[in-house]
């Protein structure tokens, strides 16, 4: 007590706080105690799928920039093109020893489409013996495939030793190469219906079939998934400048049905293809460069490992996968014509439905899996980047190649073909303007994809047909 009689707190200093960790109390976290970020309960289906998810979340940024949708750099970094791990490890891989290290890797993390390349000399003989034509197409149908796994893989191998922009401009040049060779063998073959329906078809698989995968499968995982909505807003936009620059030459013929105003669509869709080239290579820097940002996932990139090949060997391997593609394409594409008429479908069927799956398939699944891992980012730019990318790069180069062979291969597409175009585009436009996801919008969009194929799968091959024919 003091003087006055009334009692008062010491000035002495507190004793420090024990060193023990304090008790808790009510399921909260004492001042301290270490914060962990909480973990969602899984249930067993998420159990089983989860490494198979974890292996392809890697392989998912190598698949992106095969479709030209790269996320983009981080402004001050170096670009970070490097081989995709073959295994479902979160952590950093050493390099091989040797090429022959890096290519028993490669062989061993994809055993499926290993063991697909037996399909390669079947196809080759197939196609010199002249088998039955349904025989020859389904053999090197399945042959491109893993060819199309190897070129990618070839192409980003030496892209890791390329600077930013030939990078990019390599992995988008030969992303959509076994698109390329086909519209090629097709145009070779006088198939101009069949090579326009492999373009639109791309277009529409992407668009319906992976983006409503993808949104279906990650709607089973999470509740609400959430993308960068700027990003998706500028692909919409770049699909709907397509459906523009198809649609003008489409119904311009439709209306002057006139020999003269045939010759005058011709030109336009050469130069136009020339316009659209010039806006793709635009997209490129402001995915890369200027607005990458926009692009980029927001919870930042994965570190990537290195290149299983060397740049030599990876360059050698991309000319011989890409050499022995082009003649598995001509055998396919020849053996057509005898497979639409014993399987009796139409070769809008073929080119809307079969085709798109050679060049896509490792695209699709890269796609749907990210998706379950909740990379909506990295899933949209594999399905919306990708069909931009045969919107604006492959579309207007077919038709400069058939300039060059000195066939008609215009923007000139069906009526029909141009109404389906521009329906699938409203659609996701309309879907994709709120940055969210869930599975109902990945029913819609995969249910739509299902009544295009049956309209074209009922349409029939005969000569009478409503769609067979372009005229």
């Amino acid at each position: 007590r003091d003087r006055s009689g009334r009692t008062g707190r010491t000035s002495r200093p507190r004793p420090h706080p024990s060193p023990r960790l304090p008790r808790r109390t009510s399921g909260r976290r004492a001042p301290g105690a270490d914060v962990r970020r909480p973990t969602l309960r899984r249930t067993p289906w998420q159990e089983a799928l989860q490494p198979w998810a974890m292996a392809s979340l890697m392989q998912a940024q190598h698949e992106l920039r095969r479709s030209g949708s790269k996320l983009g750099f981080r402004s001050g970094s170096k670009p970070d093109y490097a081989a995709v791990p073959q295994n479902g490890d979160d952590e950093s891989v050493s390099p091989p020893q040797n090429d022959f290290q890096g290519l028993c890797n490669i062989i061993s993390g994809h055993k499926v489409l290993s063991t697909m390349l037996l399909a390669v000399p079947a196809g080759f003989y197939a196609g010199k013996a002249e088998l039955d034509p349904q025989y020859t197409f389904v053999i090197n149908f399945i042959a491109i495939i893993p060819l199309a796994w190897l070129i990618g893989k070839a192409t980003e191998d030496v892209a890791a030793k390329l600077g930013e922009a030939a990078g990019g401009l390599l992995n988008a040049t030969f992303g959509n190469v076994v698109e390329m060779l086909l519209c090629i063998a097709g145009i070779r073959n006088g198939e101009i219906p069949v090579v326009q329906c492999t373009l639109l078809g791309s277009i529409l698989s992407n668009l319906l079939l992976v983006l409503g995968c993808a949104f279906l499968a990650g709607g089973c995982f999470f509740h609400m998934q959430r993308y960068n909505q700027a990003g998706a807003a500028t692909q919409c936009s770049l699909m709907s400048m397509s459906v523009f620059a198809i649609g003008l030459p489409t119904i311009y013929t439709n209306i002057l049905k006139q020999d003269e105003e045939w010759e005058h669509m011709v030109s336009v869709s050469r130069w136009a293809s020339i316009l659209l080239l010039f806006i793709y290579f635009a997209y490129l820097v402001f995915q890369l460069k200027t607005h990458a940002h926009l692009f980029q996932d927001e919870e930042g990139e994965e570190e990537e490992d290195p290149p299983d090949l060397s740049a030599f060997s990876a360059a050698i391997l991309l000319g011989v996968t890409t050499v022995i593609t082009s003649f598995a394409t001509d055998f396919l594409i020849d053996a057509i014509k005898g497979t639409v008429d014993a399987w009796k479908v139409s070769r809008e069927f073929v080119g809307i439905i079969m085709l798109p799956i050679i060049g896509n398939a490792a695209e699709h699944y890269t796609a749907i899996t990210v998706a379950m891992r909740n990379k909506m980012d990295l899933s949209l730019g594999v399905a919306a980047g990708s069909s931009c990318q045969m919107a604006l790069l492959v579309t207007p180069f077919t038709v400069l190649v058939g300039w060059w062979y000195g066939q008609d291969m215009t923007l000139n597409f069906h009526a029909f073909q141009l109404a389906v175009l521009l329906f699938a585009v409203f659609l996701v436009t309309t879907i994709l303007n709120n940055g969210t996801s869930n599975w109902l919008e990945g029913y819609i969009l995969l249910v739509t994809y299902i009544v295009v194929g049956l309209v074209y799968f009922f349409e029939g091959n005969g000569r009478d047909a409503s769609l067979s024919q372009l005229d």
